[in-house]
């Protein structure tokens, strides 16, 4: 009997782990395809009507008002930003204690890096998010000279620079681990190739989200 019952004890202990390995596994892809769908493309969307600050306040402006002026805009935020924002954030809060791959002291690849700088930067954006949505978001006069008047402060300024790299940072490295974990770059030298790429596409997009923070900021100087 005792044999008997040990047994199935360890047969429903595998059944367990193997189930609690299967969600573990779709919760990760499904936190993999809300970084690349919708949120990647929203930050290169979000990062380019910003920098129509660039081309003067007139320019600004009109980004703002049409897109203030899209039909059920609460509604896309919600479903298409605001629900995978969420579960990319807390999920990936969730796995960030998990440093087991980053013990810098023992390991010095560049690869435990990159993991480790991932996490870092997704807490950094969690918290960058929070502040520019109570910062932004629900202010009905926002304009160029709103958005100049607070990011023309050096302390904000700072901030919001620092929020800007932590999230291109996280995105370029994102985007070059979804092609890995996804089976799209397989080898090393497709791996180094996307990274390569990755790279790029990452310094293009801070420079984007860069020049238009500078146009806010320099309007104080």
């Amino acid at each position: 009997m005792t044999s008997g019952t040990d047994t199935k004890i360890k047969t429903e202990s595998k059944n367990i782990e193997s189930n609690k390995g299967n969600s573990d596994f779709l919760l990760r892809r499904l936190h993999s395809l809300a970084g690349l769908l919708p949120l990647s493309l929203f930050l290169v969307f979000h990062l380019s009507a910003n920098n129509a600050a660039v081309k003067g306040p007139e320019a600004f402006n009109f980004v703002v008002d049409s897109l203030r002026s899209l039909p059920y805009l609460e509604i896309v935020e919600i479903s298409i930003l605001g629900i995978p924002i969420l579960f990319h954030g807390l999920y990936g809060l969730i796995i960030t204690p998990n440093f087991a791959r980053t013990d810098l002291t023992n390991y010095s690849q560049s690869k435990n890096w990159t993991y480790f700088l991932q996490r870092v930067t997704g807490v950094v954006i969690f918290l960058f998010i929070a502040v520019h949505i109570w910062q932004f978001r629900f202010n009905e006069e926002l304009d160029f000279t709103a958005v100049a008047n607070a990011l023309s402060k050096p302390g904000w300024a700072i901030a919001y620079a620092v929020g800007i790299a932590a999230t291109v940072y996280h995105f370029a490295n994102g985007l070059w681990n979804f092609f890995i974990s996804w089976g799209i770059t397989v080898g090393k030298q497709a791996q180094k190739v996307s990274g390569v790429i990755c790279f790029f596409i990452g310094i293009i997009v801070l420079v984007i989200g860069m020049s238009a923070l500078w146009a806010f900021y320099s309007t104080g100087l």
